[in-house]
């Protein structure tokens, strides 16, 4: 009986000791992953931390000299003398080209001839009144003379009235001779306008520079017909632009228009320069709307923005800061250039930030106060040990890969960032997870 008991005890502390064995070991596979969790749903993690961010505006847009001044002569004529070409660089009153000044000459002696003329019609004029003055005054004395005789009834009444009508010619023609003389007058002054005009247009046919700068465009060419701004628009001969003040000019849609402010600064990366980062400043914005497809489904509203770059971004190429941009151009840029330009909005420093992926909406709707599902709260879902919880947040500015938390969670925070699928559709409050181990390189994997 002795011995029974214990073999009896002995198999049961060996049962016992397996039963222990065995849960260590399943305990154990659980933990690494073998058995048990073949159900459980594989996450991606990041952690929240403190960060600054700066919202932006991104846009492409063409490099533009911010004084572009087109050039159109005042006269029509052909070009007969051309002193410049494109890209050479002219200073303030340079003379540019030559309209064939031969018939405007023509057109000031015509106009000369036409001034000594009216101004000898005037002499004649002021003559006529001067022998106009002389009569009257006679036939003034004779008038005088006949009244008294008249009194002194010593001539007739016949005599009398013939004296006084003439007095009165006299008077007439005198007024008749000084209106003549006004009417001189001013045609001398119409006819020194004339030659004025006359002269003002021959001087036109030689065109100068209206201000410092380099020629961007030429358009014009020996032997060819302009026409002048006097009639109609006029033909644009060439463009002077001060290329050492660029600017690049973007079209920002509506709904991004309204963050742009006067003076946002600006990042800019300009194709022809792709290892080159330039900065600038907003100093221009459209308060009327660009429209593209205007009445389609497709229309698009946008508004023109005009970005400074300055020249602190590329003149430090004089003490080695930059490479392939040269050092005696007052600027590396050409008009038409393009470059892509963040346009940084707001910002926000030692905040906390998730990734933007991190952030998603509850599967749980709200109801409004007449009962309407609305959409879900902005969460993000937190690894509490192997156990998501659901934070609702509030959210601030974004920048290309984190947002702003303003309220809902800290820092130093592990948050679920995907897969999406799983982050959208699966995840929900108290689910246990796994996070997914991360992929080691292939020369990892092979040291």
């Amino acid at each position: 009986m002795a011995k029974s008991k214990k073999k009896n005890n002995r198999r049961l502390y060996i049962i016992v000791g397996v039963v222990f064995l065995l849960i260590g070991a399943l305990a154990v596979a659980k933990k690494q992953g073998y058995i048990g969790d073949s159900n459980m749903v594989e996450v991606e993690t990041a952690d929240s931390e403190t960060r600054s961010i700066f919202a932006k505006v991104t846009e492409s847009g063409v490099i533009e000299p911010a004084i572009d001044v087109p050039v159109a002569p005042d006269v029509s004529g052909e070009v007969v003398s051309l002193f410049v070409k494109e890209g050479m660089t002219v200073t303030k009153g340079d003379l540019l080209l030559t309209i064939r000044p031969d018939d405007y000459q023509a057109v000031v002696e015509q106009a000369a001839a036409t001034l000594n003329q009216v101004k000898a019609s005037q002499m004649q004029a002021k003559a006529s009144m001067s022998q106009a003055e002389a009569n009257l005054m006679q036939d003034s004395i004779n008038f005088e003379r006949n009244k008294q005789l008249f009194n002194d009834k010593v001539i007739s009444q016949t005599d009398f009235e013939t004296a006084q009508l003439q007095f009165n010619i006299s008077k007439s023609q005198l007024r008749s001779a000084q209106h003549s003389v006004q009417a001189a007058y001013f045609q001398v002054k119409n006819a020194n306008a004339s030659l004025k005009q006359a002269r003002q247009n021959l001087d036109r046919t030689n065109i100068y520079a209206s201000m410092d700068g380099t020629i961007t465009e030429l358009n014009i060419e020996i032997g060819q017909r302009v026409v002048g701004t006097s009639q109609m628009a006029g033909t644009e001969i060439l463009k002077i632009a001060d290329l050492s003040n660029m600017e690049v000019v973007v079209e920002v849609n509506e709904n991004d228009i309204v963050n742009v402010n006067l003076g946002d600064s600006s990042r800019i990366e300009v194709d022809a320069f792709p290892d080159e980062t330039f900065y600038g400043k907003v100093t221009e914005i459209a308060y009327s709307a660009v429209q593209t497809q205007a009445g389609t489904s497709d229309q698009v509203t946008n508004f023109e923005v005009k970005v400074q770059i300055s020249p602190a971004s590329y003149n430090q190429n004089a003490a080695g800061g930059m490479k392939d941009i040269p050092t005696t151009a007052e600027s590396p840029f050409r008009p038409g250039m393009t470059a892509l330009i963040d346009i940084f909005t707001k910002q926000a420093k030692g905040i906390v930030a998730v990734p933007i992926k991190a952030v998603t909406l509850s599967k749980t709707l709200k109801k409004d106060t007449t009962g309407v599902d609305q959409a879900g709260q902005e969460i993000v879902y937190v690894l509490d040990g192997n156990t998501v919880k659901e934070m609702p947040v509030d959210l601030g500015i974004s920048d290309d890969d984190f947002i702003e938390i303003k309220d809902g969670i800290d820092a130093d925070k592990q948050v679920i960032t995907g897969p999406y699928t799983t982050l959208t559709k699966k995840l929900e409050d108290g689910m246990e997870v796994k996070v997914k181990e991360e992929k080691k390189d292939d020369e990892d994997s092979k040291s």
